[in-house]
């Protein structure tokens, strides 16, 4: 019985070593920003830049939660007809993508 309880916390602690590892950050979103939906944002100086596809976005907001075994961001664009609310969960350095892009008259 002590075999089996030293197995499993043994195993949960692995798996927690694994996620707190491998949990992504800022710098892969907006890598995976930049591939999936060809939003690439610059910043220079005071005002960040962004563009999708050679065209100027506009960044309406933005929130990321950093759970350590997790990361979750929401973030906001907008262009003349569109706005782009992109939201994505990280884990082992994989973003899921539940996105929606809004076309305005």
């Amino acid at each position: 019985m002590k075999n089996v309880l030293k197995q499993t916390l043994g195993l949960v602690g692995g798996l927690c070593i694994i996620l707190l590892l491998t949990c992504p950050n800022e710098e892969d979103y907006d890598k995976w920003l930049s591939s999936k939906h060809q939003i690439n944002c610059v910043n220079s100086g005071g005002d960040i830049v962004c563009k999708k596809q050679g065209t100027e976005v506009e960044r309406q907001a933005r929130h990321f939660r950093n759970a350590g075994v997790y990361f979750q961001v929401e973030d906001g664009y907008a262009d003349a007809n569109r706005v782009y609310e992109m939201k994505a969960i990280g884990i082992l350095k994989h973003f899921f993508d539940y996105s929606s892009i809004t076309t305005v008259d």
